[in-house]
């Protein structure tokens, strides 16, 4: 974890503290040009206590923005409809910095910067509320905006009287609360719409965990238990004539069970630790178990396997345990079958054909096809082309995988 996370960590796990420090540096900002203001105002000193205590509120509100965003909206907006309410003050201009053709000049003390702080407010609301509430709080900051632009006409040595200055006024005030308004809904629908395709993203990943392990459990149960037919089948017809042959079937259909056990266990872990998973390493002694049910299998491997990602290389074991599974299933007891791996500098091929001699002496166990889809998907998804279907009576699975197009996923 780099310092970055650590700090968005942190951040996320502690809001008040940043919004104490925002608050803390927007009063910096705004509160000693509003103190100034207030210093050399010639007010009732009532007033100017007033004033100054509504635009502390307004300051505080900001820290409580996200944590309780009604409440400090609320008062936010009492203190600013109580400054709009005071009486105009006289300032003297000179001590300000501010150029005037007269020693003073009349403002609203709702001019006071402090003031500027209420739109944090209305942004927070924006962005964090519903509509309803948001479209409350614009109404109320647009009816607070025509009051400011009506106590300004009044104000007559802050701002000339005339219609074009009060309509311009109007729509400085009213662009300045709409805009601040459109902003904080853009920001409420982003994090919404972050927070759906979040969801998504985690329903897509929990379908997808739940599609692979109905296919390494169908890989399990429908390979073991095929395996475990075919012995419990050949061992109950020469229980009386070959003991030790029978025998030998019990000790099959015994290890197989077992091994079966072992891979649901591992599958029901949601097979988090790759070396749990099948690999090319324990294709031979795949083929091994079902040549011991009695079935021809013969396995012939040609060069040396390149880089295959681990995705890759438990689709290759998946697609020869299903390619065994269909044999055992579908074809007789003289089925010859197999499994031939070629492995070149740019690719590996695996493919696994059964000439189906015999099928019609045995009946064959149901299936649906749902091992092959399984196969097909996991080879795809590791980057590799699939192809199955009859070939000379009977039956062929075959995948491929290049060098350099595997999935990276694994």
């Amino acid at each position: 974890m780099t310092w970055t996370d650590r700090v968005d960590r942190w951040t996320r796990t502690h809001p008040t503290v940043l919004d104490a420090l925002f608050a803390v540096a927007i009063a910096a900002l705004l509160g000693p040009p509003s103190l100034d203001i207030l210093l050399v105002a010639d007010s009732p000193a009532w007033t100017l206590w007033v004033a100054g205590l509504c635009g502390f509120t307004v300051l505080a509100t900001v820290a409580l923005r996200r944590i309780a965003t009604q409440a400090a909206f609320i008062s936010a907006g009492l203190g600013m409809a109580v400054t709009v309410a005071l009486p105009n003050t006289t300032v003297r201009p000179a001590p300000l910095g501010l150029a005037s053709a007269s020693d003073s000049m009349e403002i609203p003390l709702f001019f006071l910067p402090t003031s500027a702080a209420y739109l944090v407010l209305l942004y927070a609301v924006a962005a964090r509320r519903p509509l309803r509430e948001s479209l409350l709080a614009l109404g109320i900051s647009v009816l607070g905006a025509l009051l400011c632009t009506a106590r300004t006409a009044t104000a007559y040595g802050a701002l000339p009287t005339g219609w074009l200055t009060l309509l311009l006024a109007v729509l400085a005030l009213v662009a300045a609360v709409a805009g601040t308004w459109v902003v904080g809904r853009f920001r409420f629908d982003r994090r919404r719409r972050l927070a759906d395709e979040a969801a998504e993203t985690a329903e897509r990943a929990a379908a997808g965990e739940r599609q692979r392990i109905a296919r390494d459990m169908h890989d399990i149960v429908a390979h073991s238990l095929a395996v475990i037919v075919r012995q419990a089948e050949g061992g109950s017809a020469i229980a009386s004539k070959s003991p030790d042959r029978a025998a030998q079937a019990l000790s099959v259909i015994a290890g197989t069970a077992r091994e079966a056990l072992a891979d649901m266990r591992n599958t029901l872990r949601v097979l988090r630790e790759t070396e749990s998973r099948p690999s090319l390493a324990g294709i031979p002694a795949l083929v091994e178990r079902v040549r011991a049910t009695g079935v021809d299998v013969r396995l012939t491997e040609q060069g040396r396997p390149g880089v295959l990602t681990a995705s890759a290389a438990m689709a290759a074991f998946r697609l020869v345990q299903e390619g065994l599974t269909n044999s055992v299933k579908h074809a007789g007891q003289c089925t010859v079958v197999a499994v031939t791996i070629t492995h070149t500098p740019n690719a590996s091929v695996f493919v696994v054909e059964d000439d189906g001699a015999g099928a019609g002496e045995r009946p064959s166990l149901p299936g649906t096809g749902a091992g092959l889809n399984g196969v097909r998907e996991r080879v795809r998804a590791a980057g590799g082309t699939f192809d199955a279907g009859p070939v000379d009576g009977g039956f062929r699975v075959r995948a491929e995988f290049r060098v350099g197009e595997q999935g990276a996923s694994g």
